[in-house]
């Protein structure tokens, strides 16, 4: 399946479980996820062996082995016993080939769409190869020099094309993927062939997995040249960093790549056999290898296993391109008999592709009819064909005739200008035809007033038949199929057809292909609509019921496709569809080993095809075709044809709930809320994640959420210490595959685990840079808080500031973790400026026990509450412009309470508003909201006398430890105690723990030695 988001370099991920959890307003359920994969990964130097595996299981021949094996050891027997087939075999064969660039869109000579110089150096390399004309055959060990061969074959790019054209033997096409795996090869022939017969295809693309791949041949056994395999499978595969040599290789390719490959078109299996030491690859002269475990260069360090030394310089093995340097007589022989008898490969030798076509003066050739083909959408139209000069003369004149039944309905003659090789395109008068019984023939008569030498290429025939059109709407009666639906059932087996199903009790009609029990694995059968004018329709809806449990088998994969047609049904894009479902897409059940017979309504989902791409078009049709592999049963109901938008699958992802922006990494998961915004229920999803610079994680969700409802979305965490960029984005929504805007959610989140003791201030005097604090943009990672110089006449002094604030972001700063254990109060009072704000900004206050990973809201103001002047900007220099505001901590506070961090957050700004500054920030111990503040280093006494409570509160510079000591008139220390980390705490002592009278306060630290008198009442 194309699901082309994906990247491509995506290999192994861990399994997780996700689910929804129960929000606020959403109902009990879980929302379980899986790891998404799209390909099975093939990590090997070559993918023959799981290509060859793939191809037997998919069209049912597990014996191809067996089979070719008897019938190529008689050949090669017989052979060797004829000695007129030796002599012949020693004449050199030449191999026509035409190379398939597959690339991405770039230029000529960037990426895959590799320069015509790395083309011809792999052509080169073959040749060497195969005729042992290598340079570093000179390599090869005295003890094999006795069996390594020229195999007398030579490739040739092709120098004539499928219609008789000159070419170069080189192809280039853009194709749908960034890169291809084993499963999706195929894809290339579909995108790119020439007749398997005639030419040896190689495809050059972007390849994930093995670096190529090499189809097998078949025998000449009767009943095997119908057509086991595809006429798609018959090629090789090279990944175009290894193919040839300069250009876009790698500098380690030196070609062999495409020899390997080459090997098994030609029969050759690895020179292990694919197997151990008890295994062989059913050549005499090659020795038994033990594994696949050559992958070095071993000319002076040979490897011995199984007994013998390893030809670890056969072009079979694994070994570098720079290892390898022989085929053996044994390998040569097994190419003699596929050279002579196989299909698809003996009748390339020496054919009519190797040698420059015959050119005539005077050649002109259809290239293409556009009308009418055999599907008429209107009894009325205009014959159109697409003609090209293919001879020598440039083309002035042409004469053609159009007839039906034998009847010449007009002969025209067309003044042209035409080069060689140069097409146009050519009409007649309008023709009316006969419903159906007809037979269209366009013939070329004279070409420049002379009879085409070439009559090779100068006619086409069609039998037009006219089809029925529905308007729109339209509900799909059962009674119609048949009629105006068309079912195409190309193999005559089972196909759409009707059944009666009871679902929830009421009985109800479907269509169902029963790919259960239909074994012809790889047939198609479409069911296909009546002709749908969408002329002056530019919103249509195709919508239907699908419902589908897959075999509990991976490798089995029954797809539906949906294709449109624009030419009345003539050719449909089955290449690249709007809608195409495997089973990872398709299942609306769990997967069951019994044949899937649906009993409830849920079993089926809504499926959405948009037909706007389409609009404005007036011959549009559609085929929904069932594409077999002997899964389980699909069933299609309720089909209609909408003539507007009706039905909608859509996801937002809402918000980032954990981690929260400012955290210390405590978090154990990642939970986001997502919203269905579209109009029917949402029952899964491809998730993808990316953090950081690692690899993204793909993952499948199937659930239930209702339309409008919001769920959380629970993941394990996948966040650092430090700064996190988090990217989340939903793909196909209820697995539909219609084109939305991207579902994405990016967030950035700040880990530290930085402490500081409590209590503690800032004022940002001489500092370089906000830290300890944290700030963070958590929308787009821009300037959130940042220093602003204050003239305050204390040197270096600053301010915090955010300005240039947008809509719909938030702005974070946020404390270190803060140790609030000492005490049980605990208090913070901030200096805050600003001018005219706009209303809808929101500046909060969050207090956390955890250190970030929770928060609750302590302090909140909106829009003019902000301000704190009058006028519209703020003077940061004077201190009037300050408004100093206190924040009760103390339920933050107290024992176990070592995790505490404050969060200052600005929401919803605008780019208008005056810029807000923060200063002289003090955290205490006490949640006094006004705090008696001594001169710095001088501490107070207060009240004296004191009758109930007396307080020593400081004003340190720095953390110091205090000692304090009380002592009584008479002289006796009554209280003698180290304060440590004291900062601008309040000390409060209760005064009935002394007597009435006068006692004398020592205090005594680094910077303190004061004696003050104390008279308690």
């Amino acid at each position: 399946m194309k699901y082309p988001f994906l990247p491509k370099y995506l290999r192994i991920i861990p399994l997780l479980f996700l689910f929804f959890s129960i929000g606020e307003n959403s109902q009990a359920q879980n929302f379980f996820g899986t790891l998404y994969k799209t390909d099975h990964v093939h990590d090997e130097h070559c993918g023959a062996v799981d290509f060859e595996m793939m191809l037997q299981e998919k069209y049912g021949r597990q014996d191809v082995n067996e089979t070719f094996e008897a019938w190529m050891q008689e050949k090669i027997r017989d052979r060797k016993s004829n000695p007129a087939i030796q002599r012949n075999q020693q004449e050199v064969r030449l191999i026509p080939v035409v190379i398939h660039v597959i690339h991405n869109g770039t230029e000529i000579g960037e990426g895959a769409n590799i320069p015509m110089v790395q083309i011809e150096s792999q052509m080169r390399v073959l040749n060497e190869d195969f005729r042992r004309l290598n340079q570093d055959a000179n390599q090869t060990p005295t003890q094999y020099l006795p069996v390594a061969a020229d195999a007398h074959i030579e490739f040739v790019l092709a120098k004539q094309d499928p219609r008789g054209r000159p070419t170069n033997g080189v192809v280039r096409v853009e194709g749908p993927r960034a890169s291809y795996s084993i499963e999706n090869l195929l894809l290339s022939g579909q995108i790119s062939l020439w007749p398997p017969e005639d030419y040896l295809n190689i495809w050059v693309m972007p390849i994930s997995g093995p670096l190529g791949v090499g189809s097998p041949p078949i025998s000449s056994l009767p009943g095997w040249g119908n057509l086991i395999f595809p006429r798609e499978s018959n090629g090789i595969w090279v990944d175009y960093r290894w193919f040839g040599e300069g250009g876009n290789a790698v500098p380690e390719s030196r070609g062999r790549i495409a020899t390997h490959e080459v090997g098994h078109f030609f029969s050759l299996r690895h020179i292990w056999g694919d197997g151990g030491c008890n295994v062989d690859d059913f050549v005499d002269d090659t020795p038994l290898q033990e594994g696949n475990n050559n992958f070095v260069c071993r000319i002076g360090q040979p490897r011995f296993t199984c007994g013998s030394r390893d030809m670890t310089e056969n072009y079979m093995d694994y070994t570098s391109d720079a290892c390898q340097n022989l085929f053996t007589q044994g390998q040569v022989d097994r190419f003699n008999v596929v050279l002579a008898e196989s299909p698809f490969r003996a009748s390339l030798v020496n054919g009519r592709a190797t040698i420059a076509p015959d050119r005539f003066e005077n050649d002109m050739g259809i290239e293409r009819v556009i009308e009418p083909l055999d599907l008429l959408c209107n009894l009325e139209f205009t014959p159109m064909v697409e003609v090209f000069n293919n001879g020598l003369n440039r083309v002035n004149s042409a004469r053609i005739t159009i007839s039906n039944n034998g009847v010449i309905l007009e002969t025209k003659d067309f003044e042209l200008d035409l080069g060689e090789f140069e097409a146009q395109t050519l009409s007649f008068d309008p023709v009316s035809l006969p419903p159906a019984g007809n037979n269209f023939v366009i013939r070329i008569v004279l070409v420049n007033n002379v009879v085409d030498p070439n009559p090779s290429n100068n006619e086409f025939t069609s039998a037009p038949v006219i089809q029925p059109e529905i308007g729109l709407p339209y509900s799909l009666d059962f009674d119609d199929i048949g009629q105006d639906w068309i079912i195409s059932n190309p193999d005559e087996g089972l196909t759409w057809e009707e059944t009666d199903l009871t679902l929830d009790g009421q009985s109800t009609k479907a269509l169902v292909v029963r790919n259960f029990i239909y074994e012809n694995e790889g047939t198609s059968d479409l069911l296909i609509s009546p002709r749908i004018d969408l002329t002056n329709i530019p919103n249509a809806q195709l919508t239907f019921l699908v419902a589908h449990a897959p075999r509990p088998d991976v490798n089995i994969s029954d797809v539906l496709v949906v294709a449109v047609s624009t030419d009345c049904g003539n050719n449909f894009d089955i290449l690249d569809p709007p809608y195409e479902k495997d089973p990872l897409f398709l299942s609306t059940s769990d997967p069951t080993s019994t044949e899937f017979i649906p009993t409830r309504n849920d079993q089926f989902r809504r499926e959405i095809l948009d037909l706007s791409p389409y609009a404005g078009n007036p011959n549009v049709r559609i085929a929904i075709i069932n594409q077999n592999d002997n899964g389980n049963n699909i069933y299609i109901k309720d089909i209609q044809l909408l003539d507007q938008e009706q039905f909608r699958y859509d996801v937002s992802i809402d918000n980032l709930n954990t981690p929260l922006p400012i955290s210390a990494n405590l978090n154990t998961e990642e939970n986001l809320s997502i919203t269905n915004t579209g109009n029917l229920p949402l029952t899964g999803f491809i998730f993808r994640r990316r953090t950081n610079a690692s690899p993204a994680q793909l993952y499948v969700f199937r659930g239930l959420v209702s339309p409008g409802e919001t769920v959380d979305l629970i993941l394990p965490k996948s966040t650092t210490e430090g700064n996190n960029r988090l990217d989340y984005s939903i793909f196909f929504p209820s697995f539909d595959q219609n084109m939305r805007g991207q579902i994405e959610l990016i967030r950035y989140v700040i880990h530290d685990s930085e402490r500081l003791l409590s209590p503690w201030r800032e004022s940002f005097i001489n500092v370089p840079n906000i830290r300890p604090w944290i700030s963070v943009n958590p929308e787009g990672n821009i300037t959130a808080f940042t220093l602003a110089p204050v003239q305050s006449g204390i040197q270096a002094d600053n301010s915090v500031v955010i300005q240039n604030t947008l809509t719909n972001n938030s702005y974070w700063f946020g404390t270190p973790i803060l140790d609030l254990s000492r005490s049980s109060q605990a208090s913070i009072l901030f200096e805050l400026a600003a001018g005219q704000v706009s209303p809808n900004t929101v500046f909060r206050v969050l207090g956390s026990q955890d250190a970030g990973n929770t928060y609750k809201e302590l302090w909140r103001k909106t829009g003019s509450e902000i301000s704190t002047v009058s006028t519209p900007d703020v003077d940061r220099n004077s201190r009037e412009s300050y408004r100093e505001e206190f924040i009760d901590l103390s339920e933050f506070a107290g024992r176990g309470n070592q995790n505490g961090r404050v969060a200052f957050v600005l929401e919803n700004g605008d780019q208008n508003n005056s810029p807000i500054y923060l200063d002289n920030f003090e955290f205490f111990l006490s949640a006094n909201p006004e705090p008696v503040r001594p001169e710095l280093g001088s501490p107070v006494l207060y009240p004296n006398p004191a009758r109930d409570v007396f307080n020593l509160a400081f004003n340190l510079r720095s953390f110091e430890n205090v000692n304090i000591q009380i002592i009584s008139s008479n002289g006796a220390l009554v209280h003698d105690v180290d304060y440590p980390n004291t900062l601008n705490q309040t000390y409060s002592f209760s005064s009935r723990n002394f007597s009435k009278g006068l006692f004398i306060i020592k205090i005594t630290s680094r910077n303190i030695s004061e004696t003050k008198k104390l008279f308690i009442h």
